[in-house]
């Protein structure tokens, strides 16, 4: 038990002791702050966005109804 006490309390340090240390490199290898605009010509072209029609709805249900009165029946589909 005092071993494995042991070894979680080492791991803990060597991470307190690592964090700082690869906050510092990874800010060493991150881009530098400038930054260079470059203007390139952009093809645009337009799109033409037509109304679709919504699909019917088939009455046609393949699961079994088990429990019923947990939806209400679509009105277009007919009761059996």
């Amino acid at each position: 038990m005092r071993k494995d006490l042991t070894v979680v309390a080492a791991i803990f340090a060597a991470s307190l002791v690592a964090t700082p240390l690869v906050m510092s490199g990874t800010k060493a290898l991150a881009t530098s702050e400038e930054t260079t605009v470059v203007a390139l010509p952009v093809a645009t072209l337009p799109v033409e966005v037509a109304p679709v029609a919504p699909a019917a709805e088939s009455c046609t249900r393949k699961v079994r109804v088990v429990y019923s009165g947990y939806g209400t029946p679509n009105a277009a589909c007919a009761t059996r």
